[in-house]
């Protein structure tokens, strides 16, 4: 899990959920980040790519262990032989499920993520449900705020440094 967890960092993966309650960090980077792909692919609203649903993580392994042992003796010395022999076996397979989509409609795609964790809460009727519906659609609205900001202000003469791509990635809280 650490090794996961360590190459998204190292691959510069940018959370974009929650963008209602974003640190000045954290918006700095999902800004660099948008910039980088603007100056990548030449326009203001580039398609980016985004971690669409959950990350799962399958490990297999197996140990597989024999041994064998033998005293003999011979009239003019004793003999001992020994055998041995060990196996293992590891693997792992993660399943990242990735969507592409304009950046303008980043904020629609991570409502809608966030809906699809949130359906039973959703399907109630109560007082929890219209704080998190009201939650959720102000988070998008934040997040829309700040694409669009990003879109607008974007010009290709600011395009003279390449930043590294990077995916972008919501989470659960």
């Amino acid at each position: 899990m650490a090794g996961i967890q360590s190459s998204l960092a190292q691959a510069g993966v940018v959370a974009v959920s929650h963008a209602g309650d974003w640190t000045e960090d954290q918006e700095t980077l999902f800004a660099r980040a948008v910039r980088a792909a603007q100056c990548r692919q030449e326009q203001s609203d580039p398609v980016v790519g985004t971690i669409a649903d959950d990350v799962t993580l399958q490990l297999s392994g197996s140990f597989t262990q024999g041994g064998q042992f033998t005293v003999g003796a011979v009239t003019t010395a004793p003999t001992i032989g020994v055998g041995g022999s060990a196996s293992r076996t590891r693997g792992q397979q993660i399943s990242l499920p990735v969507a592409y989509a304009p950046l303008s409609s980043l904020p629609d795609v991570e409502m809608s993520r966030q809906v699809g964790y949130e359906t039973e809460m959703l399907a109630q009727n109560d007082d929890a449900r219209h704080t998190e519906a009201a939650r959720l659609i102000a988070d998008r609205e934040a997040l829309r705020r700040r694409v669009q900001a990003l879109i607008d202000t974007w010009t290709a003469s600011a395009c003279v440094q390449h930043e590294p791509d990077v995916p972008f990635v919501g989470g659960r809280r």
